[in-house]
């Protein structure tokens, strides 16, 4: 739809009757004005098409970005109104990402306009844009989850279609017993497994004599990840807390 735009640019064509940008830039009555008895027409032409000019550019931003009539209704209020509404729209169109991304979010609230990546099902007649990215209707749940890059046929993480879950892995965890037999026999342990009962076993992973072994005293190894890695109840590296939004519309 057209909208009406009131503010023209004045003098504009090639043969108008102004004068030169050198000529006007040494004029006397570009410093002082003009004389009220002595206007000159061509410097008058070139006032006017360069306020006009600059005028007619400003009300165009007005009418592309705000959608509203620019009316010359002597409104100022108005005006300046609108231009603002236009620069806002003009900076959110530079920075809005497309509808569908997810963007951590430093707070528990969502902006105007966006939802929280929580699973939940929206209404894809509501949010069209947004039902391009998700087909099925329900928005991705990244509460507590880590994005992964799609593997693509790269071979990193092959086998994934993109938004699919994965689960969590650790890469293999080893130990080992390491004994020499001589006029006695030596044990040590190392890596991840530990000796219930220390007599005759290195914890330390060297060999110690275990001549004279009560057999009384019972002996055992054990397997603890916690000597070699840190460890918790999920697998995790090191990570700040965002709330991953996405933008809705």
């Amino acid at each position: 739809m057209s909208h009406k735009n009131d503010f023209k640019a004045f003098s504009i064509s090639n043969n108008a009757n102004r004068i030169s940008q050198e000529r006007y830039e040494e004029s006397q009555s570009l410093q002082s004005g003009f004389p009220p008895e002595n206007i000159s027409i061509p410097v008058l032409n070139k006032a006017l098409r360069q306020s006009s000019t600059i005028t007619s550019v400003v009300a165009n931003f007005i009418e592309e970005q705000s959608s509203d009539d620019v009316l010359d209704d002597g409104d100022i209020a108005k005006l300046t109104a609108q231009l603002n509404r236009a620069l806002e729209q003009k900076i959110s169109n530079i920075s809005n990402l497309p509808v569908g991304v997810p963007v951590p979010w430093p707070t528990v609230i969502p902006p105007a306009g966006w939802l929280q990546c929580n699973g939940a099902l929206f209404d894809k007649s509501k949010f069209p844009k947004l039902a391009e990215a998700y087909p099925d209707g329900r928005l991705p749940d990244l509460r507590g989850e880590f994005i992964r890059g799609w593997d693509d046929s790269r071979g990193v993480d092959s086998g994934r279609r993109i938004l699919t879950p994965q689960g969590d892995a650790i890469r293999n965890i080893e130990g080992s017993f390491a004994g020499t037999i001589a006029s006695n026999y030596h044990l040590a342990i190392r890596g991840a497994f530990y000796a219930s009962q220390v007599l005759g076993i290195a914890t330390d992973g060297s060999f110690k004599s275990i001549n004279n072994v009560n057999t009384d005293t019972p002996y055992g190894f054990g397997f603890n990840a916690a000597r070699v890695v840190p460890v918790a109840s999920e697998n995790r590296p090191r990570n700040i807390a965002f709330n991953y939004i996405v933008r809705a519309e």
